[in-house]
């Protein structure tokens, strides 16, 4: 089947109804424009079926619950192949690496770019030029999933992280919140104390306040020395 043929029914899969998109699949570089020209494989010659019979990928061990994806970008295409476990990868990475040790020398073709990411070999083939080839190969993140079949070894350290952060963030919290209570409380004071003043002096403005003094304020201290009148002093004028 021409590669083009097997990309389109391999897409046509994923669309249908009920189907499942491979979690590989979903970590190539802008894997929803490369759907029509990728391809999914869990065996060598499925792979080279799609991304041609590449002597490099001759080093590559399927077996274990090895898969593989393929997209093409541009001229170049990218092939990714992940392991189940660590030990796999490693092991697998030395092979490959001894393999295209050997194809150099013997002047054989060896991709534009291979590099170990997490537990994924990563292939570059027929790009163009050197630098998009590292470019595209830079773009595979390795989605790591640990999972413990007992308990987590390091849950305490975790939930101590978890515990700074969230007390951290609550004392920012309650900084920022004092805070803009604080200046809600001075602007509102502000604001009213200055009303009021500027009503009272205003208020004052308007008011003609007679002054013998050339319109300044003087006080009157000459009734403070004066004898306090009294009903009983009233009477007695009166007779």
């Amino acid at each position: 089947m021409p590669v083009e043929g097997f990309a389109r029914a391999f897409a046509e899969g994923l669309d249908s109804e009920g189907a499942e998109f491979p979690v590989l699949v979903l970590h190539l570089p802008d894997w929803e424009k490369r759907l029509e020209f990728s391809a999914y494989a869990v065996s060598l010659p499925a792979l080279q079926s799609v991304a041609g019979r590449k002597p490099a990928l001759e080093a590559v061990p399927f077996d274990g619950g090895t898969e593989a994806v393929t997209a093409v970008y541009g001229e170049a295409r990218l092939v990714i192949v992940e392991f189940p476990t660590p030990q796999h990868a490693f092991d697998a990475d030395a092979a490959i690496n001894s393999h295209l040790a050997r194809l150099r020398a013997e002047g054989r073709p060896t991709p534009n770019v291979y590099k170990r990411v997490g537990n994924y070999s990563v292939f570059v083939f027929d790009a163009a030029e050197a630098e998009a080839a590292e470019q595209l190969a830079a773009n595979v993140k390795y989605e790591k999933d640990v999972r413990w079949l007992g308990r987590n070894p390091h849950a305490d350290e975790i939930a101590a992280r978890a515990y700074t952060r969230k007390m951290g963030g609550v004392i920012l919290t309650t900084l920022l919140t004092t805070g803009a209570a604080i200046l809600l409380c001075l602007a509102v004071g502000g604001a009213v104390g200055g009303f009021i003043f500027l009503r009272r002096r205003s208020k004052t403005a308007r008011q003609e306040v007679y002054s013998d003094a050339g319109g300044m304020m003087r006080l009157n201290l000459e009734d403070l020395n004066a004898p306090p009148v009294t009903r009983k002093l009233a009477s007695r004028a009166e007779e």
